[in-house]
């Protein structure tokens, strides 16, 4: 009986270690499948984010590192107005943009997936400006809002309206011209995710709304938002941080202008670096504006961090 007890025990203790072997083999080879990712995310992100950290306490120019100064970087960054100016400015572009774009692009999905004549033609004409570059699609609403011999303005005109806009030096209209040039080129993107969202409402919810005496907004409201709900939280979060990521559009048709008001954060780190020279300085900005966006990411999930 003791010695039955004893190869129970001792079978026990086996399959223990095989399975502890098992279990780090599969552990190892889980980390083999990942190398090949992890290798270019250390050299191509996290080392460049390390070594922007490093540059940003010194003063450093484009001949190299010259004196270190710690924290002094970002102490100069907080008490410059101008941070919080450009910040804004960033900040700005999102409230107006992100909404448009996300609207817009919602309606024009709505249209698309109804069974109308050459769906699929004008699906691919509102998506073909995203897979254009931002400096292309900047230089064509350059001369789109020229002031003189714009077609814009020229359109205003045939309407009746007044045709004497100074689209992109006029603080007024500027950042409604921005808004309209990126509006264009990301509406297509925008409008796919949410027309795939919407094949994907099973159509006998609406036949039974249909036979319950629903109406068209009652169906939008009730069947099609909370179907899309999945698909805006993505939408929203990555027009979000692509907004705070402006650059293009304003350093091609503004230039920053007119004065500062087009400014942004990213075209603030442009200049302090290559402008002026002070790499020190733009890598703390980019540490900064790097924090902010991640706080903004955390905060979005967590806004949306719940059951449909």
């Amino acid at each position: 009986m003791d010695r039955v007890g004893a190869e129970g025990e001792r079978a026990l203790v086996l399959r223990k270690r095989n399975k502890r072997g098992t279990g780090a083999w599969a552990e190892l080879n889980a980390i083999l499948y990942v190398v090949p990712f992890l290798i270019p995310f250390a050299v191509f992100y996290l080392w460049p984010v390390l070594r922007g950290g490093w540059i940003s306490l010194h003063v450093w120019s484009i001949q190299g590192m010259q004196r270190f100064v710690a924290l002094d970087n970002y102490r100069r960054i907080f008490t410059n107005a101008d941070f919080y100016g450009y910040l804004w400015n960033s900040f700005y572009f999102v409230l107006i943009c992100a909404p448009t774009v996300i609207v817009l692009g919602l309606l024009l999905a709505l249209i698309i997936n109804q069974p109308i004549w050459l769906r699929t033609l004008i699906r691919s004409v509102y998506f073909l400006p995203y897979v254009l570059s931002v400096s292309v699609i900047s230089f064509i609403w350059l001369r789109l809002f020229d002031p003189k011999n714009g077609p814009v303005n020229g359109l205003l005109k045939l309407l009746g309206l007044p045709g004497d806009i100074n689209w992109l030096t006029d603080h007024r209209f500027v950042w409604w011209a921005i808004t309209i040039a990126t509006d264009w080129w990301t509406v297509g993107f925008v409008m796919v995710l949410f027309l795939a969202g919407l094949q994907e409402i099973p159509q006998d919810h609406y036949e039974a709304a249909t036979i319950d005496g629903a109406g068209s907004w009652g169906k939008f409201w009730h069947i099609t938002l909370p179907g899309l709900s999945r698909i805006t939280k993505v939408v929203i979060f990555y027009q979000v941080i692509g907004c705070l990521k402006l650059f293009g559009q304003v350093q091609i048709m503004t230039g920053g202008g007119p004065g500062d008001s087009t400014n942004t954060m990213i075209r603030y780190i442009y200049v302090t670096g290559f402008k002026k020279d002070m790499f020190g300085l733009a890598s703390a900005q980019s540490i900064v504006f790097c924090i902010i966006m991640l706080l903004v990411a955390i905060i979005q999930f967590k806004l949306t961090d719940r059951k449909d």
